[in-house]
C-alpha cells in the first residue's frame, strides 16, 4: 500500500503514534491514516487496535482516510470461486451480484452469447432446475495471480465420479464496480461429445484451401 501527498514542502517525515495525533505541531496540518487490522500484523505494527499514522505537512487542516476491515474487495479468484460454490449449490440468487449489470457470457454450446445479469442468471436458473444437485463442477485448476482475470479447467461429477463428455475450461474477466469485484466476461469452452480426432486437421486444410482461391467466403464468416 503506498500514498502520494502533493504539498508545496513537507516540513516532517512519517512518524507513528500510537496513541494521539501530533497536536504540538500545530500549525502543521496532521493527516491521519487508519490501517486495517489485517494490514498492521502483516507491518507487525499493533494487534487489534488500528494503530495511527501522523503525516506532518503544511497547512491547519486536519483530513482522516479510515480503511475498513468489512470493505475489502474480494479477490478475482474468490469471486469466481464462490459463483461455482453457488452453481453447485443451485443457490444462484447469491450469484447474481458477483455478476456485473452489463455482464457479457459465452458458453459455446449455444449459438449467440448471454447478455447482462438478467439473461445470464434465468440460463443458470434453467440450468440447475435441469440438472440435479449430485451433479457438480470440480475445479482442476484455477489462476489466481490476476486481479483483472481467471482461467478455470474444471470437469462435472455425478455422485464423486467424472460424468461423461464434461471437461471444460473457462476465462473470466472481471472488474471493480461500486466497491466489489464482478465478472463482466465469461466464456465456456465444454468438451465435445463428438470427436473426429484426424479429420478436424483436414478440414481445416480444406477450408484454408478454399479461403485461398476465394477470399471473398471470408467475409461470409
Amino acid at each position: 500500500m503506498s500514498m502520494v501527498c502533493s504539498s508545496s514542502s513537507i516540513t516532517q517525515s512519517l512518524i507513528l503514534n500510537s496513541t494521539s495525533p501530533l497536536t504540538s505541531l500545530s500549525p502543521k496540518r496532521i493527516i491521519t491514516i487508519y490501517v486495517p487490522n489485517s494490514v498492521n500484523k502483516v507491518a507487525g505494527v499493533g494487534t487489534r487496535t488500528a494503530r495511527k499514522w501522523n503525516m506532518a505537512v503544511n497547512k491547519s487542516v486536519t483530513t482522516t482516510t479510515r480503511f475498513d476491515d468489512n470493505n475489502v474487495v474480494d479477490s478475482a479468484s474468490t469471486v469466481v470461486r464462490n459463483f461455482y460454490e453457488g452453481i453447485n449449490r443451485h443457490d444462484v440468487d447469491s450469484v447474481q451480484f458477483l455478476i456485473s449489470e452489463n455482464c457479457v457470457y459465452e458458453d459455446l454450446v449455444f449459438p449467440r452469447p448471454f447478455v447482462g445479469r438478467k439473461e445470464i442468471i434465468e440460463f443458470f436458473k434453467k440450468f440447475t432446475e435441469s440438472t440435479s444437485l449430485d451433479l457438480q463442477f470440480i475445479i482442476d485448476d484455477l489462476s489466481m495471480e490476476d486481479a483483472s482475470s481467471v482461467g478455470v479447467i474444471w470437469h462435472l461429477e455425478w455422485k464423486g465420479k467424472p460424468f461423461p463428455f464434461s471437461k471444460g475450461c473457462s476465462f473470466y474477466r472481471l472488474e471493480v464496480i461500486n466497491g466489489k469485484r464482478q465478472i463482466t466476461y465469461g466464456r465456456d469452452s465444454v468438451e465435445p461429445a463428438i470427436k473426429p480426432g484426424d479429420a478436424t486437421l483436414t478440414l481445416i486444410k480444406s477450408v484454408t484451401w478454399l479461403l485461398q482461391r476465394f477470399p471473398q467466403l471470408a467475409d461470409r464468416f
